[in-house]
């Protein structure tokens, strides 16, 4: 798998898929029902996954199947080819991120060699959530990049716009804002650098990964939203960005983890595992 599929991935010649969600199971990953069962040489699977970034147009996908009994230990990673007979897929029609083409992937008696297994039977909940915590900190990134360059355009738009005699820049209402949310960013920013920092070094990385993923989308959509109003009307139509970068930031607060569940991640980090509000 890793010899045939990781230099087309690192090209951009081929695309995968992270296939954990299902239809009734989001933020509490450990009840996922997709099954994965043994016959002969081949793993035969069953089940839906939902809410999959890239569905529409991916080669392969690396979906999380229940391949023993109930909770973590349950679970294991497979690769699946999504050229194979039994695999169907469906597109969602977003308010944003219209590129990623989220949606819905079913498979029905779709059998993969054994050998497509990743990683030991049973550790896929753990590969899961250590995904979980590097993918964190690039969706802040992304976020933050959008809400970035959405401040630059507005703070050379404030520059030369003028009302009452004076550029919008010199006016303290204005300028505050955008000072503020480049402060915001930027010590954000900071928080999703330590995060890769740390997991390069091998070190515990979960709360910081928590932290960035809550705050980068957040911080990033009162950004946007902030530079669309300060264009005026122009700013609410499609001729300019903001409507766009603004739902498509959106969308990014709940993948990878809801801010209620990054909260819950800060505090289980802080308290301890026996304060966890979702046990």
């Amino acid at each position: 798998i890793k010899q045939r599929w990781l230099p087309a991935v690192a090209s951009g010649e081929a695309t995968v898929a992270f296939a954990l969600t299902e239809p009734s199971v989001g933020s509490d990953a450990v009840q996922l029902s997709c099954s994965a069962r043994r016959d002969g040489s081949d793993w035969v699977i069953n089940g839906e996954k939902s809410s999959i970034t890239f569905a529409g147009f991916a080669d392969g996908c690396v979906v999380f199947c229940r391949t023993g009994g109930p909770g973590a230990r349950g679970i294991s990673m497979i690769f699946v080819e999504l050229d194979r007979e039994g695999v169907t897929r469906t597109k969602y029609s977003s308010a944003g991120g219209h590129l990623t083409q989220r949606g819905s992937l079913f498979f029905d008696e779709v059998r993969v060699p054994l050998g497509n297994q990743i990683g030991a039977e049973g550790t896929g909940f753990i590969g899961a959530m250590e995904a979980f915590d590097f993918n964190r900190a690039i969706i802040a990134l992304a976020c933050i990049g959008a809400a970035r360059q959405s401040l630059d355009e507005t703070i050379e738009f404030t520059k030369s716009r003028m009302t009452f005699g004076k550029p919008l820049a010199s006016r303290e209402a204005v300028a505050f804002q955008i000072a503020e949310h480049l402060a915001f960013l930027h010590a954000t920013r900071l928080v999703a650098y330590e995060v890769l920092i740390r997991a390069d070094a091998g070190l515990n990385h979960t709360a910081e990964a928590a932290m960035c993923k809550w705050l980068g989308p957040k911080q990033s959509v009162e950004a946007i939203h902030t530079c669309l109003l300060l264009h005026g009307y122009p700013g609410y139509g499609t001729e300019l960005p903001f409507e766009q970068r603004l739902a498509d930031v959106m969308g990014l607060e709940l993948g990878d983890g809801t801010p209620e569940i990054m909260k819950a991640i800060i505090a289980r980090e802080a308290f301890g595992r026996e304060f966890d509000s979702y046990k």
